[in-house]
């Protein structure tokens, strides 16, 4: 009968400990993408709007980044 308090025990310390560690997505984030630069787009990366505002777009080949509000446009 010792080996059900025990594994209760263990049972609620991995519990305890997962619910310490931080949550992440595990869908792909900006942060896996370089910052694009001005004009013409030759790989996915990130518009950024070089205010330093929050304002960002995810750009894909082909499109034009526009770093003065963060948009991508065809």
């Amino acid at each position: 009968m010792k080996f059900a308090p025990a594994l209760l025990a263990i049972a609620l310390s991995t519990g305890s400990v997962h619910a310490m560690t931080p949550h992440r997505s595990h869908s792909l984030s900006f942060a896996h993408f370089p910052t694009c630069s001005e004009g013409l787009v030759k790989a996915i990366c990130v518009c950024r709007a070089a205010d330093g505002s929050r304002r960002f777009g995810l750009c894909r080949s082909g499109r034009y980044c526009h770093t003065l509000n963060g948009a991508c446009t065809q």
